[in-house]
């Protein structure tokens, strides 16, 4: 059976649906988001596309590639959050595709399709790949060297064997192909580009040459020399060797640039360092904290999790034209779930790179169960709508108590949760008149929408309360003369302030004594300063300075204020300001401390 483009085509449009409505809506979320923004606005400013610096210091936490596809994005749409966001999107976008063309290959057609839908409708996909960080560059980049690898291993040579008849055996060329990718992928962040990967081949061609029937001797001698057949099978030396050309000389340069403190600190702080203990607090446990965060990310599709895992597990214990297929889809999770799980730092973002082959997962499952009449599976299925139904309730009931706590007027996105409980009540409706197709797509369309409306309009939601870009919007848009100090913000802040400043600079201060020293270097200057420190900072403020603004930060929900000459037109507010000297100098936040 042929790949139909027009499954292709669909997928496209379902995750262009997710993904670029309202790109640049929200303003930058978090710490990763405006930190990996700004870091490019510097590269922009200054012209030096090697070293990433952050508030004038050097960034040691990720590479340059995600910066590098910041610049693409501000030369489309401007130094915005647009910008910022629209290489995520695309690379996602692209991610998506990829799974289709995986499943299709390894399975059948049908399994692509749904696989494809699967992966642009899941929520973590809606989230990560709407981003501005490493994350969905790395999962586009490590799921091209899967479908190259696929593609390789999947031909039939001049014997007319394939790897679902046995051993694995890669061709040059394709080595370089899937060495490459994962050099783009080491670009993105670092030696899990290439490391896992290459776990992931491994330990399938060594699953797969074990398993050849023609292959005899004790248990032991088998996996020996199966290893050995799986080694020579993935040209391990030459996908190393490719990779480290292209990444070798961005690494080089900003290892020569910087004394070697840059790839010093990345290795053995931020890979090393991070793995080996928690970092800011970012820890969990080795058994249940990625199941947990794969459940959530993968809503709606999570509904079915334990479905999927006993037909994935049947699949792979049966011998079947699948079998083999299911094999590399299940070394591909153990290759990046495992280290991970026994990382000491973990975030959910660290194993989206798996979400491709649960995906896999997802699309064969209903492929299957839309074919084979299975009252058994039909019975747990009506339990997977009932839960489906169930988390639009409780997406109804727990939005407007979380909205109307941190950002008041938003509550109706509560709203949202109708199209889980009407989808899996059409489902269920569908099942019951014995329509597992048309089951099967209000679940996809279920998860279409809700993605969708969480992902392009929750955001904005709760952004309209404030933020570093509200505080900064009454500054001239055109850029002041002088550069912007930010005292201890977030690093929203120093986006939105690089933005607005004539050269893009932004003065990071730490101490209330440099305080005193940058205003009477740049006099008029404004200062965005965390509420926390607004009496410290006030202290050293010259007589005409003010409180001209101040916002609430989500979604930490920390006080932000904006301090500049009350006097100056350029940098004033609506409203009275707050004159430092007078009662009025005290901020809310001052008034509980």
């Amino acid at each position: 059976m042929s790949i139909r483009r027009s499954d292709g085509l669909l997928v496209a449009v379902v995750a262009a649906a997710v993904l670029l409505p309202n790109l640049g809506g929200p303003p930058l979320w978090d710490e990763d988001e405006p930190r990996n923004a700004a870091c490019s606005l510097a590269m922009l400013t200054s012209g030096d596309w090697v070293v990433p610096t952050f508030e004038g210091r050097l960034r040691v936490e990720k590479p340059a590639l995600v910066n590098w596809l910041h610049l693409a994005g501000f030369a489309v749409a401007g130094p915005n959050e647009t910008g910022a966001r629209l290489g995520s999107a695309l690379l996602t976008l692209g991610t998506c595709l990829l799974v289709w063309r995986i499943a299709a290959t390894v399975f059948r057609p049908d399994v692509g399709l749904w696989s494809g839908l699967a992966m642009a409708t899941c929520l973590w996909s809606g989230v990560a790949g709407r981003a501005s960080t490493p994350d969905a560059p790395l999962a586009f980049f490590t799921t091209l060297a899967l479908w190259l690898f696929v593609r390789a291993a999947g031909v039939r040579g001049r014997g007319g064997r394939s790897w679902r008849d046995g051993p694995v055996a890669i061709s040059l060329p394709a080595a370089l192909a899937i060495g490459g990718a994962c050099g783009l992928a080491i670009l993105t962040k670092g030696p899990v580009g290439l490391v896992l990967p290459l776990a992931g081949f491994g330990l399938f061609a060594w699953w797969q040459a074990l398993a050849d029937p023609g292959r005899s001797g004790p248990l032991g001698r088998r996996i020996l020399v199966s290893a050995s057949a799986a080694w020579r099978g993935i040209r391990p030396l030459v996908v190393v060797a490719t990779a480290c050309l292209v990444a070798a000389p961005w690494y080089i340069a900003v290892t020569l640039r910087t004394d070697g403190q840059w790839l010093r600190d990345f290795l053995l702080v931020h890979n090393m360092g991070r793995f080996a203990a928690p970092m800011e607090g970012h820890s969990g446990s080795a058994f249940l904290y990625y199941p947990l965060v794969i459940l959530v990310g993968l809503f709606p599709w999570s509904m079915a999790s334990a479905l999927i895992g006993w037909h994935s597990y049947r699949t792979v214990r049966q011998p079947a034209a699948s079998t083999a297929g299911m094999r590399l889809i299940l070394a591909w999770l153990t290759a990046w779930i495992i280290p991970f799980s026994l990382a000491g730092t973990k975030l959910p973002g660290y194993v989206w790179p798996a979400y491709p082959a649960l995906a896999c997962c997802i699309g064969l499952f209903v492929a299957d169960w839309i074919r084979t009449a299975d009252r058994r599976v039909d019975a747990w299925m009506r339990w997977a709508w009932t839960f489906l139904i169930g988390s639009g309730l409780a997406l109804g009931i727990a939005l407007p108590v979380v909205i109307s706590r941190l950002a008041p007027g938003g509550e109706w996105l509560g709203l949202v949760g109708l199209l889980p409980v009407v989808g899996g009540i059409l489902a269920w409706r569908s099942q019951m008149l014995a329509s597992r197709r048309a089951a099967a797509i209000c679940w996809a369309a279920t998860a279409c929408g809700s993605v969708a409306m969480l992902v392009a309009v929750g955001p904005a939601s709760f952004g309209h309360a404030g933020g570093a870009r509200h505080l900064l919007a009454r500054l001239p848009a055109e850029g002041i003369p002088h550069p912007i100090a930010c005292y201890r913000g977030p690093a929203s802040a120093s986006f939105y302030a690089g933005r607005l400043a004539a050269d893009g600079r932004v003065a990071a201060i730490d101490e209330p004594a440099e305080v005193a020293a940058f205003v009477r270097a740049h006099p008029g200057a404004p200062l965005v300063v965390d509420a926390r420190w607004e009496d410290l900072v006030a202290a050293e403020l010259p007589a005409g300075y003010g409180v001209l603004r101040s916002v609430t930060v989500l979604p930490e929900a920390r006080q932000l204020v904006l301090f500049g000459p009350t006097e100056s037109r350029a940098v004033s507010a609506p409203g009275s300001p707050r004159l430092i000297g007078t009662t009025a100098s005290r901020s809310p936040s001052s008034s509980r401390r």
